[in-house]
């Protein structure tokens, strides 16, 4: 019997010393893995921009959706951001009543990569899997090879202070910002459009005009 009780006894300490450990050493919970930036689909522009409000000042670099008020040109952006370091540019070729595709361009810290976005993704544009989505896919890379005003809004590394200061400019509808211990590639983006209104359920019975 004493040889039995030996090892349940070590046992037992073992789990004590496991669930002191845990309780003094709590395992740290990973950074941001569930936020999202922009609005969700059953909200409206304006329920949207009101959720969001103005950035708040700070000096510590933050992730943020700067979404335009109108399509730029992709050599419009640098400017309007004033310089602000973009990471990925959000284009979006609009057609009434015709459902196109949101297409993400990663963007490394330079200026001619950035007004080269536009025509870079003509290459990324999905496939369709119809005879519609494919006349919509051929429409679109032709628009965007022909570097069309498609940019909806660009994903920005700034602090809460430059944040601010692009707020003010007229070009730009709204920034949103994550909290600054969000890790890039562990939330969503969807730009709000410069065009909605209305929730994110668009119709998609337009004709499709010439590619």
């Amino acid at each position: 019997m004493v040889h039995r009780a030996a090892p349940v006894a070590a046992v037992v300490v073992l789990a004590v010393l496991v669930l002191v450990l845990g309780v003094v050493n709590p395992v740290r919970m990973s950074s941001v893995r569930t936020d999202a930036l922009g609005p969700d689909n059953d909200e409206t522009a304006e329920q949207y921009l009101d959720r969001v409000g103005a950035p708040v000042p700070g000096d510590d670099p933050q992730w943020a959706l700067v979404s335009f008020s109108r399509e730029l040109t992709a050599d419009e952006v640098p400017s309007v951001v004033d310089g602000t370091r973009v990471s990925v540019v959000y284009v979006h070729v609009v057609v009434d009543r015709v459902q196109t595709p949101l297409v993400e361009v990663p963007v490394p810290d330079t200026r001619q990569v950035v007004i080269r976005s536009v025509r870079e993704a003509a290459r990324l544009v999905p496939p369709g899997r119809s005879e519609r989505g494919r006349a919509v896919q051929t429409l679109v890379r032709n628009r965007l090879l022909a570097d069309c005003a498609c940019v909806a809004g660009v994903l920005v590394r700034s602090t809460g202070n430059r944040l601010v200061a692009l707020a003010g400019s007229a070009d730009i509808r709204a920034v949103e910002a994550l909290p600054t211990d969000a890790v890039f590639g562990r939330f969503a983006v969807a730009p709000l459009y410069p065009e909605r209104v209305g929730d994110a359920v668009q119709p998609d019975d337009g004709p499709l005009p010439p590619a």
